[in-house]
């Protein structure tokens, strides 16, 4: 039995807010965060995607779920310098636009795990988020075998290691952006709770798209992880301006988000039940998404 494409439920697992291609007015600043939700919607729509996990501001996050309630469940990240992360964690949980945390356990500048980390900053996070039910992002930027503790004192957490668990510039320096990481990911597959997200993998690249030099690195994450437990985010602003110009091109035009996502949607690599879990099933049931709207639809024509 063939399926179509167009059946697939595409979800997003990390977007950032986009911004205007210049800096708007100041008559016009206090409507930037409006500006931004439809930018986002209409680069979702241009290419399919039905929903987008937003990893941004809290006043984005608000904004869109008024607008467009559901299609951008809200990530929030937590920073280790606030005093009271355990009511921050609790806080969000009961947030009726969140579904998520993230922890910035890595240190982007240097492509390092912060000190925090090991000091136990981070600690009340995971502890508290466990016992509410909150799954918790990490951007470990290249350390993600540190990881292996956390997955073991809080099994009943759910855990996804950004990125595929590699440094990945821009961002982060070039120089550490690397495949080597990735071995440490694929050795946290032996723990249930710990998940993937497939995000940045294009950067990594050494040729144009589609990109099929990354696929042995690929085949090697699903063989560990399973389809179950790997889940696609494009963070599309940052791909977007890679300065990668591989081939002849008439502008820089970075990793488009279109991309992005087609080189696993368009891959014969993937089967179509595959395809369905890594591409938005996997999504749908760790964050407990809500229902697709008929009104997210293209907006109506304007004449």
């Amino acid at each position: 039995m063939s399926h179509s494409l167009e059946s697939l439920e595409i979800i997003d697992a990390q977007i950032h807010e986009p911004f205007p291609g210049k800096p708007l007015d100041e008559s016009m600043k206090d409507q930037l965060s409006l500006w931004q939700v439809e930018l986002a919607r209409e680069a979702m729509d241009a290419i399919g995607v039905d929903i987008a996990l937003a990893v941004t501001s809290e006043k984005f996050i608000n904004l869109a779920h008024e607008r467009f309630p559901g299609r951008f469940p809200g990530v929030h990240t937590f920073w280790h310098t606030q005093p009271d992360l355990a009511a921050e964690v609790r806080r969000i949980k009961a947030h009726p636009a969140m579904v998520a945390g993230r922890a910035l356990v890595g240190d982007f500048v240097t492509a390092q795990m912060r000190p925090e980390f090991d000091q136990g900053v981070f600690e009340p996070i995971y502890a508290t988020a466990e016992e509410v039910g909150l799954p918790i992002f990490n951007s470990t930027h290249g350390g993600c075998a540190r990881m292996a503790a956390v997955a073991e004192r809080h099994p009943g957490l759910t855990l996804i290691v950004d990125h595929i668990g590699v440094a990945q510039h821009p961002v982060s320096p070039p120089e550490t952006m690397t495949w080597a990481p990735f071995e440490d990911l694929l050795a946290l597959a032996r723990y249930p709770n710990v998940h993937v997200k497939l995000c940045g993998a294009p950067l990594l690249s050494q040729e144009n798209y589609p990109y099929e030099d990354v696929w042995p690195n690929l085949d090697r994450l699903f063989q560990a992880f399973g389809h179950e437990r790997v889940l696609w985010g494009s963070d599309y602003t940052r791909l977007r301006s890679a300065d990668l110009p591989k081939g002849a091109r008439p502008r820089r035009r970075g990793i488009t988000y279109g991309e992005n996502l087609n080189y696993l949607l368009h891959s014969d690599r993937l089967s179509h039940e595959q395809k369905a879990l890594v591409l938005g099933g996997n999504a749908r049931r760790l964050f407990d998404l809500p229902p697709i709207s008929q009104d997210w639809g293209p907006p109506p024509m304007h004449w």
